[in-house]
């Protein structure tokens, strides 16, 4: 559902049912408890354009549970007219400080299909109180700028170019959806027949989130924490993403020029040879303070377009990507 004519400061507290969520976890004791999340984005395309990360870091500087805002939570009521939230519970959220640690892929990184947007681990609160602005700003940026790369993927031209202006950004659903699509690479007068023509999905509610450990999804990716995501480059060129669970970054040296992954597509071993590796996922928030550094929308659609060069559609074809592994191959 789309709401673009909405020009205002979009309200993170409108929909109560996420700190209904936390409040159940203050009175029964695990508000407190570790928990991994990870917030994943199913495309029937062949990538993902990673967006959103900027706006969260900035959602971050600015958001606060400030007197206004408790006061508003405890006037709220249900149906029969009792107070939705608790007093206890109020006074906990007047006194938290998110510290949990998000990470995400660069705004304007390509990603492969099961690749999460972003990691976060932290306390269950925490995390709870994190996912509604993960899944605002970074699942639906994403979608809108996946909706132009992949457009412009197909037609091109993928060269650098003279970036036209970017868009001005109000805090609401318009101005995120026009951030994602300029930094997807849409051209102006495309990024608005994309807003007229498009209608937004909305992402599954359940998915990426278990309490002490991390759902990767359905289907062919087995339930491991993922950690990290190497991607092995010799010279420019992408070799391959070798997915790490916490153990695995132990025992994947940073000195090796090779790996051995098991590759999520085929489950038979490959062997990467590289000569550099880049992690994919950055962080964006380090015990709940914002550490992104800011990047210039027109620098975000530039590495856009590098990133549409390097993974034509003969390399994404056969591109190998899956879990480290500790043996090759017999």
């Amino acid at each position: 559902m789309s709401h673009f004519n909405e020009h205002t400061d979009f309200d993170w507290l409108s929909d109560s049912s996420p700190l209904l969520a936390v409040q159940d976890s203050w009175h029964s004791g695990t508000y407190d408890c570790p928990v991994n999340y990870q917030l994943l984005y199913h495309t029937a395309g062949a990538f993902t354009l990673s967006s959103g990360a900027g706006l969260l870091a900035d959602l971050a500087r600015r958001f606060r549970f400030t007197f206004d805002i408790i006061r508003r939570l405890g006037n709220q009521t249900d149906a029969q007219g009792r107070a939705l939230f608790t007093e206890s519970f109020l006074n906990y959220l007047q006194r938290l400080r998110i510290r949990a640690d998000v990470w995400a892929a660069p705004e304007g990184t390509l990603l492969l299909p099961d690749e999460p947007l972003a990691l976060a681990r932290g306390p269950l609160a925490h995390i709870l109180l994190l996912i509604p602005p993960m899944r605002w700003l970074l699942w639906r940026s994403t979608y809108w700028a996946t909706l132009a790369a992949q457009q412009r993927w197909q037609n091109g031209p993928l060269e650098e170019e003279d970036p036209p202006p970017p868009p001005n950004v109000s805090h609401s659903l318009r101005g995120w959806a026009m951030r994602a699509l300029y930094i997807g690479a849409a051209r102006p007068e495309e990024a608005e027949a994309l807003l007229h023509h498009k209608t937004e999905p909305e992402p599954t509610r359940d998915e990426g989130f278990l309490p002490a450990r991390v759902l990767l999804g359905a289907g062919s990716v087995p339930p491991k924490p993922l950690a990290q995501i190497r991607r092995a480059y010799r010279g420019s060129h992408p070799q391959g993403d070798i997915w790490l669970t916490r153990a695995h970054e132990e025992a994947a040296s940073v000195g090796k020029t090779s790996a051995h992954i098991t590759d999520v597509r085929t489950r038979r071993h490959r062997t990467l040879h590289f000569s550099r590796f880049q992690n994919l996922y950055q962080p964006i928030l380090t015990r709940g303070y914002p550490v992104l550094p800011d990047a210039k929308p027109a620098y975000l659609r530039q590495r856009t377009l590098a990133q549409l060069r390097a993974f034509t559609p003969e390399k994404l074809a056969d591109y190998p990507h899956g879990w480290f592994a500790d043996a090759p191959a017999e």
